[in-house]
């Protein structure tokens, strides 16, 4: 996405944009792996889902472009292991709000404070079967290129692709997963490179680039 206008200008609109009506869990099922109705059928817990927040981080890249920010998560033996996502993580008692547990979380994971009022706007919630959690999806707008701290104790790898890749229908394929029965089902999901992004962080995504869809084409 160009940025010939400037940062705040963007900012703004997607803001006001973030406020009249989200495209919701319908933009969402676009990236939802096959599997996922029957899970969210299956799970007995859904009530009891725990509380957590992602950012998705939005910045000027050097070449004119909006770039956002991806982590490769540690393997670690549960279910996200490996995975990638957008920094973020699970409520805790010291948290005041689930705004505050995104950017104590982007802190802890990639070394960078973000002030609550670069916060764009909230997306829709997505309830995720395997981990039961319930993720509040916020959006931050900084107006130059961060400097990342990843700490290598929770991330493996952090990196950063222009909005306008995602933009492309090549950068969205089906691949094949095997689940922990062994069944093979179709997993959609987002390329760049070697990354596969897919789960709920590919759901999550969707919804935020029918949002960049909707100003570009205002």
């Amino acid at each position: 996405m160009s940025i010939s206008n400037n940062i705040n200008l963007f900012a703004d609109l997607l803001s006001e944009r973030l406020k009249n009506g989200l495209p919701g869990s319908e933009a969402q099922d676009i990236m939802a792996p096959s599997n996922r109705r029957e899970l969210v059928k299956l799970s007995t817990d859904a009530d009891k889902a725990r509380p957590s927040s992602i950012l998705i981080i939005l910045f000027p890249d050097c070449m004119g472009d909006i770039s956002t920010v991806f982590i490769k998560r540690v393997e670690y033996p549960g279910v996200h292991s490996g995975q990638i996502a957008f920094p973020g993580g699970k409520f805790e008692t010291e948290d005041t709000s689930l705004l505050q547990t995104a950017l104590r979380e982007t802190k802890e994971e990639i070394g960078l404070e973000i002030p609550e009022n670069l916060v764009a706007g909230k997306l829709t919630n997505l309830y995720v079967p395997p981990s039961n959690y319930i993720i509040s999806p916020y959006v931050a707008v900084l107006d130059k290129i961060p400097l990342l701290k990843p700490d290598f104790i929770e991330v493996a790898e952090v990196f950063s692709v222009p909005l306008s890749h995602f933009l492309s229908p090549e950068s969205r394929v089906v691949r094949s997963y095997k689940t922990n029965s062994g069944i093979e089902i179709p997993i959609p999901g987002f390329t760049f490179g070697n990354y596969f992004i897919w789960g709920a962080t590919a759901m999550i995504f969707s919804e935020f680039l029918e949002v960049i869809k909707s100003i570009n084409n205002n």
